[in-house]
Protein backbone atom coordinates (compact mmCIF):
# COMPACT_ATOMS: atom_id res chain seq x y z
CA UNK A 1 0.00 0.00 0.00
CA UNK A 2 1.52 3.54 -1.13
CA UNK A 3 1.58 5.55 2.53
CA UNK A 4 1.87 8.79 0.45
CA UNK A 5 -0.91 10.93 -2.05
CA UNK A 6 1.15 14.04 -3.00
CA UNK A 7 -2.01 16.19 -3.84
CA UNK A 8 -0.33 19.68 -4.76
CA UNK A 9 3.45 19.98 -5.37
CA UNK A 10 4.44 16.61 -5.55
CA UNK A 11 8.02 17.04 -6.79
CA UNK A 12 8.57 19.49 -3.27
CA UNK A 13 6.48 17.10 -1.22
CA UNK A 14 8.31 13.45 -2.09
CA UNK A 15 11.89 15.71 -1.18
CA UNK A 16 10.16 16.98 2.16
CA UNK A 17 9.32 13.17 3.09
CA UNK A 18 12.53 11.99 1.97
CA UNK A 19 14.15 14.95 4.32
CA UNK A 20 12.19 13.31 7.27
CA UNK A 21 13.99 10.31 7.79
CA UNK A 22 15.40 9.30 11.13
CA UNK A 23 14.80 13.23 12.38
CA UNK A 24 13.62 13.39 15.45
CA UNK A 25 9.97 14.26 15.58
CA UNK A 26 7.81 16.11 18.29
CA UNK A 27 4.28 16.34 18.05
CA UNK A 28 2.40 19.50 19.42
CA UNK A 29 -1.58 19.57 19.64
CA UNK A 30 -3.38 22.78 20.49
CA UNK A 31 -6.63 22.91 22.12
CA UNK A 32 -9.48 25.31 22.38
CA UNK A 33 -13.08 25.95 21.92
CA UNK A 34 -14.72 28.68 20.65
CA UNK A 35 -18.84 29.14 21.03
CA UNK A 36 -19.45 29.28 17.38
CA UNK A 37 -19.45 25.14 17.72
CA UNK A 38 -22.84 25.68 19.71
CA UNK A 39 -24.60 27.66 16.99
CA UNK A 40 -26.92 24.43 15.63
CA UNK A 41 -25.83 22.48 12.65
CA UNK A 42 -22.22 24.12 12.74
CA UNK A 43 -20.51 21.04 14.15
CA UNK A 44 -20.49 17.66 14.72
CA UNK A 45 -17.74 17.34 16.23
CA UNK A 46 -19.96 15.79 19.71
CA UNK A 47 -22.92 14.17 19.99
CA UNK A 48 -24.79 17.58 20.74
CA UNK A 49 -24.08 21.12 19.69
CA UNK A 50 -23.40 21.45 23.73
CA UNK A 51 -21.07 18.77 23.95
CA UNK A 52 -18.87 19.73 21.25
CA UNK A 53 -17.76 22.52 23.75
CA UNK A 54 -15.61 19.42 25.95
CA UNK A 55 -14.43 17.18 22.68
CA UNK A 56 -11.09 19.40 22.82
CA UNK A 57 -10.54 18.32 26.80
CA UNK A 58 -11.69 14.76 26.28
CA UNK A 59 -9.85 14.31 23.09
CA UNK A 60 -6.45 14.78 24.39
CA UNK A 61 -7.61 13.29 27.95
CA UNK A 62 -8.21 10.17 25.41
CA UNK A 63 -5.18 10.72 23.76
CA UNK A 64 -2.76 10.40 26.47
CA UNK A 65 -4.61 7.81 29.04
CA UNK A 66 -6.53 5.99 26.28
CA UNK A 67 -9.53 6.99 28.22
CA UNK A 68 -11.61 9.96 29.27
CA UNK A 69 -11.78 11.65 32.59
CA UNK A 70 -14.08 14.98 31.82
CA UNK A 71 -17.33 12.61 30.90
CA UNK A 72 -17.70 9.17 30.71
CA UNK A 73 -17.18 8.56 27.00
CA UNK A 74 -14.89 9.47 24.42
CA UNK A 75 -16.52 12.05 21.92
CA UNK A 76 -18.64 10.70 19.19
CA UNK A 77 -20.51 12.46 15.78
CA UNK A 78 -24.08 12.02 16.60
CA UNK A 79 -24.10 8.86 14.32
CA UNK A 80 -21.69 7.49 17.06
CA UNK A 81 -18.48 7.59 15.05
CA UNK A 82 -15.52 8.23 17.32
CA UNK A 83 -13.05 11.09 17.39
CA UNK A 84 -9.87 11.17 14.79
CA UNK A 85 -8.07 10.80 17.82
CA UNK A 86 -8.47 7.04 17.46
CA UNK A 87 -6.18 7.35 14.73
CA UNK A 88 -3.42 9.79 16.54
CA UNK A 89 -2.81 7.39 19.35
CA UNK A 90 -2.37 3.91 17.78
CA UNK A 91 0.14 6.49 16.02
CA UNK A 92 1.82 7.76 18.99
CA UNK A 93 1.69 4.43 20.44
CA UNK A 94 2.99 2.32 18.04
CA UNK A 95 5.91 4.88 17.42
CA UNK A 96 6.92 5.96 20.83
CA UNK A 97 6.73 9.21 20.07
CA UNK A 98 6.76 11.98 22.19
CA UNK A 99 3.81 14.71 22.14
CA UNK A 100 2.98 17.35 24.19
CA UNK A 101 -0.77 19.13 24.66
CA UNK A 102 -0.92 23.37 24.69
CA UNK A 103 -4.43 24.79 26.39
CA UNK A 104 -5.23 27.74 24.22
CA UNK A 105 -8.67 27.92 25.40
CA UNK A 106 -10.41 24.89 25.73
CA UNK A 107 -13.85 25.07 27.65
CA UNK A 108 -13.50 22.51 30.15
CA UNK A 109 -9.39 22.28 31.15
CA UNK A 110 -8.51 18.59 29.84
CA UNK A 111 -7.36 16.17 33.39
CA UNK A 112 -4.10 15.55 31.93
CA UNK A 113 -0.54 17.02 32.15
CA UNK A 114 -0.43 19.58 29.98
CA UNK A 115 0.51 23.53 28.72
CA UNK A 116 -1.77 25.98 29.71
CA UNK A 117 -1.39 29.44 27.72
CA UNK A 118 -1.46 32.08 30.59
CA UNK A 119 -3.80 34.26 28.15
CA UNK A 120 -6.13 30.98 27.04
CA UNK A 121 -9.90 32.38 26.83
CA UNK A 122 -12.81 30.36 24.80
CA UNK A 123 -13.47 31.76 21.98
CA UNK A 124 -17.04 33.99 21.61
CA UNK A 125 -19.64 33.19 18.58
CA UNK A 126 -18.36 34.93 15.44
CA UNK A 127 -21.26 36.21 13.93
CA UNK A 128 -21.14 38.79 16.76
CA UNK A 129 -18.27 39.86 15.12
CA UNK A 130 -16.46 40.04 18.31
CA UNK A 131 -14.80 36.36 18.97
CA UNK A 132 -11.62 37.84 21.17
CA UNK A 133 -10.25 40.60 22.30
CA UNK A 134 -7.72 42.55 20.31
CA UNK A 135 -5.16 42.22 23.27
CA UNK A 136 -6.07 38.87 24.15
CA UNK A 137 -4.68 37.94 21.00
CA UNK A 138 -1.89 39.06 20.53
CA UNK A 139 -1.06 38.00 24.06
CA UNK A 140 -2.39 34.36 22.71
CA UNK A 141 0.24 34.48 19.95
CA UNK A 142 3.09 35.96 22.20
CA UNK A 143 2.96 33.61 24.57
CA UNK A 144 2.91 30.41 22.21
CA UNK A 145 5.69 31.79 20.64
CA UNK A 146 7.46 31.98 24.04
CA UNK A 147 6.05 28.28 24.61
CA UNK A 148 8.07 27.36 21.21
CA UNK A 149 11.30 28.21 21.45
CA UNK A 150 11.66 27.16 25.03
CA UNK A 151 10.09 23.54 23.39
CA UNK A 152 11.06 23.21 20.11
CA UNK A 153 15.07 22.88 20.62
CA UNK A 154 14.28 18.99 21.52
CA UNK A 155 13.27 17.97 17.54
CA UNK A 156 14.28 18.58 14.53
CA UNK A 157 10.63 17.93 13.16
CA UNK A 158 7.36 19.46 14.41
CA UNK A 159 3.65 18.10 13.94
CA UNK A 160 1.22 20.94 14.60
CA UNK A 161 -2.32 19.63 15.25
CA UNK A 162 -5.77 21.00 16.78
CA UNK A 163 -8.73 19.84 18.36
CA UNK A 164 -11.35 22.75 18.14
CA UNK A 165 -14.62 21.99 17.39
CA UNK A 166 -16.83 24.73 14.69
CA UNK A 167 -13.00 25.03 13.96
CA UNK A 168 -13.50 25.48 10.08
CA UNK A 169 -15.79 28.04 10.22
CA UNK A 170 -13.60 30.18 12.32
CA UNK A 171 -11.26 29.34 9.91
CA UNK A 172 -13.56 30.61 7.19
CA UNK A 173 -14.25 33.52 9.05
CA UNK A 174 -10.18 34.59 9.44
CA UNK A 175 -9.24 33.78 5.62
CA UNK A 176 -12.51 35.95 4.25
CA UNK A 177 -11.06 38.84 7.36
CA UNK A 178 -7.88 38.63 5.71
CA UNK A 179 -9.25 39.52 2.35
CA UNK A 180 -9.35 35.38 0.75
CA UNK A 181 -12.59 34.52 -1.19
CA UNK A 182 -12.53 30.93 0.91
CA UNK A 183 -16.70 30.61 0.89
CA UNK A 184 -17.78 27.11 0.31
CA UNK A 185 -14.15 25.33 0.11
CA UNK A 186 -13.78 24.71 3.86
CA UNK A 187 -14.51 20.76 4.95
CA UNK A 188 -17.00 19.63 8.21
CA UNK A 189 -16.68 16.44 9.81
CA UNK A 190 -20.03 15.08 8.06
CA UNK A 191 -20.68 14.05 4.42
CA UNK A 192 -23.39 17.02 4.37
CA UNK A 193 -21.39 20.39 4.66
CA UNK A 194 -23.27 23.29 5.99
CA UNK A 195 -21.95 25.86 3.64
CA UNK A 196 -24.26 28.04 3.27
CA UNK A 197 -24.84 28.15 7.29
CA UNK A 198 -21.26 28.81 7.69
CA UNK A 199 -21.51 31.58 5.08
CA UNK A 200 -24.55 33.08 6.73
CA UNK A 201 -22.23 33.24 10.10
CA UNK A 202 -19.19 34.42 8.80
CA UNK A 203 -21.21 37.64 6.88
CA UNK A 204 -23.24 38.29 10.01
CA UNK A 205 -20.13 38.90 11.87
CA UNK A 206 -18.63 40.37 8.77
CA UNK A 207 -21.11 43.16 8.92
CA UNK A 208 -20.60 43.56 12.90
CA UNK A 209 -17.03 43.93 12.55
CA UNK A 210 -15.60 47.37 10.70
CA UNK A 211 -12.53 47.72 8.65
CA UNK A 212 -12.49 44.38 7.32
CA UNK A 213 -10.90 42.88 5.39
CA UNK A 214 -7.82 43.90 6.97
CA UNK A 215 -3.98 43.12 6.60
CA UNK A 216 -3.62 43.08 10.65
CA UNK A 217 -3.73 39.36 11.59
CA UNK A 218 -4.63 39.71 15.22
CA UNK A 219 -7.52 41.58 13.65
CA UNK A 220 -8.89 39.27 12.08
CA UNK A 221 -9.13 36.49 14.85
CA UNK A 222 -10.18 39.58 17.21
CA UNK A 223 -13.30 39.57 15.30
CA UNK A 224 -13.84 36.29 13.42
CA UNK A 225 -11.42 33.52 14.94
CA UNK A 226 -10.72 31.75 18.11
CA UNK A 227 -7.64 31.04 20.13
CA UNK A 228 -6.17 27.72 18.28
CA UNK A 229 -5.61 29.43 15.24
CA UNK A 230 -3.12 32.13 16.74
CA UNK A 231 -1.80 30.05 18.79
CA UNK A 232 -0.82 27.74 16.13
CA UNK A 233 0.64 30.30 14.45
CA UNK A 234 2.61 31.47 16.68
CA UNK A 235 4.35 28.48 17.17
CA UNK A 236 4.63 27.64 13.13
CA UNK A 237 6.69 30.98 13.17
CA UNK A 238 8.89 30.03 15.65
CA UNK A 239 9.57 26.38 14.33
CA UNK A 240 10.18 27.97 10.67
CA UNK A 241 12.67 30.40 12.62
CA UNK A 242 14.64 27.87 14.06
CA UNK A 243 15.35 26.03 11.38
CA UNK A 244 12.88 23.19 11.92
CA UNK A 245 10.89 21.27 9.50
CA UNK A 246 6.84 21.96 10.14
CA UNK A 247 4.42 19.27 9.37
CA UNK A 248 0.80 21.55 9.59
CA UNK A 249 -1.19 18.33 10.68
CA UNK A 250 -5.06 18.95 9.91
CA UNK A 251 -7.11 19.97 7.18
CA UNK A 252 -8.81 22.93 5.54
CA UNK A 253 -8.20 24.54 8.94
CA UNK A 254 -4.41 24.71 8.41
CA UNK A 255 -5.18 27.09 5.09
CA UNK A 256 -5.81 29.88 7.89
CA UNK A 257 -3.38 29.02 10.11
CA UNK A 258 -1.30 29.27 6.74
CA UNK A 259 -3.05 32.66 6.16
CA UNK A 260 -1.99 34.05 9.43
CA UNK A 261 1.67 33.05 9.08
CA UNK A 262 1.76 35.04 5.42
CA UNK A 263 0.03 38.07 7.41
CA UNK A 264 2.68 38.06 10.28
CA UNK A 265 5.63 37.61 7.08
CA UNK A 266 6.50 34.10 7.93
CA UNK A 267 9.00 32.46 5.27
CA UNK A 268 7.13 29.04 4.69
CA UNK A 269 9.12 27.67 1.48
CA UNK A 270 10.91 24.31 2.17
CA UNK A 271 10.13 24.52 5.73
CA UNK A 272 6.30 23.71 5.69
CA UNK A 273 3.71 21.24 4.43
CA UNK A 274 0.25 20.80 5.14
CA UNK A 275 -0.25 17.29 5.98
CA UNK A 276 -3.20 15.60 5.89
CA UNK A 277 -5.67 12.40 5.21
CA UNK A 278 -6.45 11.01 2.19
CA UNK A 279 -10.26 11.16 3.03
CA UNK A 280 -9.64 15.04 3.21
CA UNK A 281 -8.17 15.35 0.09
CA UNK A 282 -11.11 13.32 -1.71
CA UNK A 283 -13.31 15.59 0.13
CA UNK A 284 -15.63 17.18 -2.64
CA UNK A 285 -17.09 19.36 -0.54
CA UNK A 286 -13.94 20.94 -0.01
CA UNK A 287 -11.08 21.81 -1.67
CA UNK A 288 -7.58 22.05 0.70
CA UNK A 289 -5.39 22.57 -2.15
CA UNK A 290 -7.42 25.44 -3.95
CA UNK A 291 -6.94 27.43 -0.46
CA UNK A 292 -3.25 26.59 -0.32
CA UNK A 293 -2.58 27.81 -4.20
CA UNK A 294 -4.74 30.60 -2.99
CA UNK A 295 -2.76 31.53 0.07
CA UNK A 296 0.80 29.62 0.34
CA UNK A 297 1.07 28.03 -2.92
CA UNK A 298 4.74 27.24 -1.92
CA UNK A 299 3.39 25.10 0.54
CA UNK A 300 3.04 21.45 -0.11
CA UNK A 301 -0.10 19.07 0.49
CA UNK A 302 0.34 15.78 0.94
CA UNK A 303 -2.18 13.34 2.68
CA UNK A 304 -1.79 9.89 4.13
CA UNK A 305 -3.47 7.15 2.25
CA UNK A 306 -5.68 5.42 4.86
CA UNK A 307 -8.08 2.80 3.15
CA UNK A 308 -10.62 1.65 6.07
CA UNK A 309 -13.11 0.12 3.57
CA UNK A 310 -12.59 -3.09 4.79
CA UNK A 311 -11.75 -2.82 8.50
CA UNK A 312 -13.36 -5.34 10.88
CA UNK A 313 -15.20 -2.02 12.46
CA UNK A 314 -18.25 -0.34 10.73
CA UNK A 315 -17.50 2.92 13.14
CA UNK A 316 -14.18 3.00 11.37
CA UNK A 317 -15.63 2.33 7.70
CA UNK A 318 -17.58 5.37 8.11
CA UNK A 319 -14.69 7.42 7.12
CA UNK A 320 -15.02 6.01 3.83
CA UNK A 321 -18.18 7.72 3.42
CA UNK A 322 -17.63 10.94 4.55
CA UNK A 323 -17.35 11.41 8.16
CA UNK A 324 -14.80 12.77 9.91
CA UNK A 325 -11.80 12.34 7.61
CA UNK A 326 -9.46 14.31 9.46
CA UNK A 327 -8.46 15.49 13.16
CA UNK A 328 -6.34 16.02 15.96
CA UNK A 329 -3.66 15.93 13.77
CA UNK A 330 -4.28 12.81 12.35
CA UNK A 331 -3.27 12.58 9.07
CA UNK A 332 -0.08 14.77 9.49
CA UNK A 333 1.33 12.84 12.49
CA UNK A 334 0.79 9.41 10.69
CA UNK A 335 2.76 11.17 7.93
CA UNK A 336 5.77 12.74 9.82
CA UNK A 337 6.13 9.32 12.01
CA UNK A 338 6.15 7.04 8.94
CA UNK A 339 8.88 8.92 7.23
CA UNK A 340 11.04 9.76 10.00
CA UNK A 341 10.95 5.76 11.24
CA UNK A 342 10.36 4.05 8.24
CA UNK A 343 7.12 2.33 10.22
CA UNK A 344 4.92 0.29 7.06
CA UNK A 345 1.75 0.88 6.68
CA UNK A 346 0.44 -1.77 7.66
CA UNK A 347 2.10 -1.79 11.36
CA UNK A 348 -0.22 1.82 11.72
CA UNK A 349 -3.47 0.72 10.69
CA UNK A 350 -3.00 -2.71 12.65
CA UNK A 351 -2.12 -0.22 15.31
CA UNK A 352 -5.32 1.84 14.85
CA UNK A 353 -7.56 -1.61 14.57
CA UNK A 354 -6.57 -2.61 17.75
CA UNK A 355 -6.68 0.64 19.67
CA UNK A 356 -10.37 0.84 18.28
CA UNK A 357 -11.03 -2.72 18.73
CA UNK A 358 -10.06 -1.76 22.50
CA UNK A 359 -12.79 1.20 22.65
CA UNK A 360 -15.50 -0.96 21.14
CA UNK A 361 -15.05 -3.63 24.18
CA UNK A 362 -15.00 -0.89 26.88
CA UNK A 363 -18.34 0.81 25.16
Amino acid sequence: MVAFVFAYRGGDGRRFIESLRGLRVLCVYVIGSTMTSTIPGISIAGATPKLTLYTPAVDVEYLVLGKPISIDSIPVTPEGIPTPAVITRAVLMASSTPFIVVDAGSYIEPRIPHVDLPSRVVGGRIDSGKALDYDRVKSIYREAVVLGKSLLGVADVVVLGESIPGGTTTALGIMVALGYSAWGMVSSAGPRNPHDLKRRVVEEGLGKCSNLPTRDPFKAVACLGDPVHVALAGLLGVAVDEGLRVVLAGGTQMAAVLALAKALGVSLEGQVIVGTTRWLIEDESSDIVGLVKMIAPEVPVVGFNYDFSNAPYPGLRYYEKGYVKEGVGAGGTSIAVTASKNLGYEVLVKSIYSEYGRLVEKR
